[in-house]
């Protein structure tokens, strides 16, 4: 009897779980949830230490806080997006593997990387309300494209987990 049960269990590991809708955008919103909330530590952090460590904050802080956003934080949303993306991907009877799920975020924070300011500019050459709402719907869709790519990575590898041996 027990013999069945070990060749159903290899048989399952080899077999790809079924796709499941909810745990896919699941997996989006926790990748988008963990990049924000690194990127608004980021920030927080740094505007802190202008301010009150440093103790000056002048016309330019504006300037490096966005030179700041532009070139730390969108590799550092991917890596943060690849973790929430993992940890809500690996729950339940699925797992997947880390390497191309961070890939996937590296990946994305790179075409971030060089998207971004393109829509920032964008937006500021922008006059009418309706071009404003485009190019801020452009930049929330930027925002996606790492989790997204990290799910991607994620699922391409998924796989159930192995049973406990005995």
């Amino acid at each position: 009897m027990s013999e069945s049960v070990n060749i159903e269990n290899k048989k399952q590991n080899r077999q790809k779980p079924p796709r499941s809708l909810i745990r896919i955008v699941g997996e989006i919103l926790a990748g988008t949830v963990a990049g924000l909330a690194v990127v608004l530590l980021v920030y927080v952090t740094y505007f802190v230490y202008l301010r009150y460590i440093l103790g000056h904050i002048g016309d330019y802080v504006v300037f490096e806080l966005l030179a700041l956003l532009d070139i730390v934080c969108p590799p550092l949303y991917g890596l943060a997006s690849a973790v929430g993306v993992y940890l809500v991907g690996t729950r339940g009877k699925q797992t997947g593997s880390c390497l191309p799920t961070l890939a996937g975020g590296l990946l994305g924070g790179l075409l971030m990387y060089f998207m971004l300011p393109i829509a920032l500019v964008l937006v500021s050459g922008t006059e009418g309300i309706e071009e404003k709402i485009f190019v801020w719907a452009l930049v929330v869709l930027i925002s996606l494209i790492p989790p997204c790519l990290a799910t991607l990575g994620f699922n391409l590898i998924r796989r159930y987990k192995e049973p406990p041996s005995a």
